[in-house]
């Protein structure tokens, strides 16, 4: 009896269970709301607002290795301050040092062939050579006699002439063994030849070259400072390799002397936005503390929107442009850079046109439309200040 009443139970209890699970399935899901709402566009004023980004004065320089190899010493510390040329991490140069040493040993020996050439006749080298001629003059002067004393035996018959021919012959190479002692002599004398001087000076010339050359890929495994700033980022360490291509950058530097703010501003919204207006910058999800902004420079050119809010209404195939602020000064204690920022823009009363509704479609599309206002030019990049 108790298991024909249980059973039915259980199988009418599966069945409930099934269709509330089925209804609580299809219901779709309330969507997550951030931790820090985005600020909206002020209701009261007529303001453009935008997502900043803290930056240094000068942008955040990343630092990389131009030469691949192992790091072997790394010179600074997060939150140092560098001057410009101050060495920031070391790449192992064993190799190169090793080459600049054969480059110098190449080098002095051009250099002492060179010293050879241009030195040259040694005082040593004279003697010999004039004692070649005197003795050539000698053996000259006993053929010329020899040939004489034969030609008066031949006149008289008393001799052959082969005798006179073999003297003959044996004068005339007497005098060209002269000749050439006294050649030789000369040459030495006048130096070295000027074409073999320019030779050895353009080996030398080579050699310095090379060595130039080592010295400068040495200096250039020690990575150095840009500008004078601060280490803001810190991601190398001694023994790590460093590759030309990084996913991250090894040292991020900045100078945080004076802090800028990069402001995104929608392209539907470029219209109202004027340099000359008031800005200001709060702390992200903050309504107290203003910092005042000071206008900079614009980027002219318009990029794909990168800073997203994680709204569900927020498009993300639109293109913002990008405005550089530059904060007051002392407020580096509580800003940092990489921080974000809300901006507020003030919109000129001109600028404002209330005939387009909040999706920026006109009311009256065939209506006649109202003179826009020109626009005052816009500061280019190349006057930023410091």
């Amino acid at each position: 009896m108790l298991t024909r009443r249980i059973i039915p139970i259980l199988a009418i209890a599966g069945v409930v269970y099934s269709i509330v699970s089925t209804v609580m399935g299809a219901k779709s899901p309330e969507p997550s709301k951030p931790v820090i709402q985005p600020h909206p566009r002020p209701a009261k004023e007529r303001m453009l607002a935008g997502s900043g980004l803290v930056e240094s004065r000068r942008e955040n320089i990343p630092i990389g290795a131009s030469i691949p190899g192992v790091v072997i010493q790394v010179h600074v510390k997060k939150g140092d301050h560098v001057k410009q040329g101050d060495p920031l991490f070391l790449v192992d140069d064993r190799e190169v040092r090793g080459q600049i040493g054969v480059k110098q040993a190449q080098l002095e020996s051009a250099c002492a062939q060179l010293h050879k050439l241009q030195a040259a006749p040694r005082p040593e080298d004279l003697p010999p050579l004039e004692a070649a001629v005197e003795e050539a003059q000698a053996k000259l002067d006993d053929a010329e006699t020899a040939l004489g004393r034969t030609r008066q035996l031949f006149s008289r018959q008393a001799v052959p002439s082969s005798d006179l021919d073999k003297d003959k012959f044996a004068y005339y190479a007497a005098k060209a063994s002269l000749d050439r002692a006294i050649a030789e002599l000369e040459r030495v004398k006048k130096g070295s030849w000027q074409e073999d001087v320019d030779v050895s000076k353009v080996a030398v010339k080579l050699a310095q070259s090379e060595l130039d050359s080592c010295k400068l890929l040495l200096d250039r495994h020690t990575v150095r400072a840009p500008i004078d700033g601060d280490v803001l980022q810190l991601n190398v360490r001694p023994g790590q390799f460093a590759a030309t291509n990084w996913n991250e950058p090894m040292i991020v530097l900045g100078d945080v002397n004076r802090l800028h703010v990069r402001v995104d501003i929608d392209e539907n919204d470029v219209p109202l936005f004027d340099h000359a207006s008031m800005a200001a910058a709060y702390l992200k999800g903050r309504s107290h503390g203003r910092l005042a902004l000071k206008f900079e420079y614009v980027e002219p050119y318009m990029i794909p929107k990168q800073s997203l809010t994680g709204a569900t209404s927020e498009r993300v195939d639109t293109r913002v442009l990008r405005v550089v602020y530059s904060l007051p000064d002392g407020c580096q204690d509580r800003v940092y850079v990489g921080q974000q920022m809300d901006v507020y823009i003030k919109v000129p009363k001109d600028r404002w046109d209330a005939a387009f509704d909040a999706v920026g479609r006109p009311e009256d599309p065939f209506g006649d439309a109202p003179k826009p206002t020109p626009a005052p030019a816009v500061p280019a990049t190349e006057k930023v200040g410091g």
